[in-house]
């Protein structure tokens, strides 16, 4: 479906180029929203990427809300959209997420498709308290981090209306999970469930793929991880991104620039796969 709506983009463009002597209209943005606590966030070193990773960047944007900072609108997407800890000033920070991986990876395969990325984070926090989604208009039995996903996806979509740019919500990226350890399988995968009905219901988007992260395996988190998977297994429209074989800075939890990088093309690879699957 996916390689059929980007042919149908280009067959437009070129059409319209070389009947009537036009430039060539530009495509839609496809806009992704990522959320999730610090990973997703991201606690990469933004000094660790090589030129052509941060030049793989260029063409895309970004719109980032995070409780301590936010972007100023959509901006040119690079790195440093993260609040690690202890962090006091501005944007860009030192650090960075799976969105330079997820979007140098889909620009592979659609090379003249425009990316915009909607980042709704905050580390340390969890399904049960920060991502609850409350009742459906409710806003006061909310979570924080479920309110400010909304907020951000209102917000940053109503800009693009006003900027008169087109744009097609693509899908969510979600890596959480490190703050429920303590769930059984059943536990998390109801929470997981839940939160993802939730998301597509508000965003009116009831088919919108959904990629969930796995967080990494220090041994304690087993049953968390088994869920994520069960979730992809049983949901329609959900893929997994594996972290096997990715590793961290710091004692099992946080990827380094490397692997979060490599989290970002996971991301992007279980969504192209996934998604081409999809029937229209």
């Amino acid at each position: 479906m996916v390689r059929k709506i980007f042919g149908a983009w280009l067959a437009f463009a070129c059409g319209v180029s070389g009947t009537f002597g036009l430039p060539a209209a530009e495509p839609p943005w496809e806009v992704f929203v990522l959320v999730g606590q610090s990973n997703m966030d991201g606690r990469g070193q933004v000094a660790e990427l090589s030129s052509n990773q941060v030049a793989s960047a260029r063409g895309s944007l970004i719109y980032y809300r995070n409780f301590k900072v936010a972007s100023a609108g959509w901006e040119p997407l690079r790195g440093g959209f993260s609040v690690p800890p202890g962090y006091r000033g501005g944007l860009p920070a030192p650090t960075f997420g799976p969105e330079l991986g997820f979007v140098a990876r889909l620009r592979q395969e659609h090379p003249l498709a425009r990316f915009a990325l909607l980042k709704a984070t905050r580390g340390g926090t969890s399904l049960e308290r920060d991502w609850r989604p409350g009742r459906p208009g409710e806003p006061a039995t909310m979570g924080p981090c479920f309110s400010n996903f909304l907020h951000a996806v209102r917000e940053g979509t109503e800009l693009l209306r006003q900027r008169g740019e087109p744009f097609v919500l693509r899908g969510i990226l979600w890596h959480q999970g490190e703050s429920d350890a303590a769930d059984s399988v059943d536990v998390y995968q109801a929470k997981l469930s839940s939160l993802i009905q939730r998301m597509r219901e508000d965003l009116r988007e009831p088919r919108l793929p959904f990629v969930v992260g796995e967080v990494y395996d220090n041994g304690k988190r087993d049953g968390v991880r088994q869920a994520q998977r069960a979730v992809a297994q049983q949901m329609p429209g959900v893929f997994f991104a594996s972290a096997e074989n990715l590793n961290t800075w710091d004692k099992g939890t946080h990827f380094d620039a490397s692997s979060q990088w490599q989290l970002g093309e996971r991301m992007a690879g279980a969504w192209h796969q996934g998604t081409l699957k999809i029937k229209p």
